[in-house]
């Protein structure tokens, strides 16, 4: 494959990635307000399993995605450099956020029990950070 093929796959698994991450949340967050717990409990612990692959391969086709520009990059001096620099740090918020919930969610699992507003919380504060992460990376994409 050439370069050019190559790069289009990554930022196609990257835009992939992000959506099952923001999509699951944006759905959790929407049933944990018309669905009882119980009945969203399982998709949640569901959703945990696939976040993580998501945010995994996120990170990775995030650098694939740089590599891919190489030495074309703005500098880190510039507003493409300053807005990166957030979105750095808002990953790794995303992902010491993310880490309490999942761990929420499995105690919950165990349980078999969850409450309706923790639910609301945690997802509702997911699909945030997940939103201004997307919003970073268009402003990134153009400017």
């Amino acid at each position: 494959m050439d370069h050019q093929t190559v790069a289009l796959a990554v930022r196609w698994v990257h835009v992939v990635a992000m959506a099952t991450a923001f999509g699951g949340a944006a759905l959790l967050t929407w049933l944990s307000w018309r669905e009882p717990p119980d009945r969203v409990l399982p998709i949640a612990v569901r959703y945990e399993q696939l976040f993580w692959v998501a945010a995994g391969t996120l990170v990775l086709t995030g650098v694939g995605n740089l590599g891919a520009f190489g030495v074309a990059l703005p500098a880190p001096a510039s507003e493409w450099g300053r807005t990166f620099l957030a979105k750095v740090v808002l990953v790794a918020l995303l992902v010491l956020v993310s880490l309490p919930r999942s761990l929420a969610i499995a105690m919950a699992a165990a349980r078999a029990s969850v409450r309706p507003n923790m639910l609301r919380s945690l997802y509702a504060g997911s699909l945030v950070l997940l939103a201004g992460l997307a919003a970073l990376a268009e402003r990134m994409a153009h400017g």
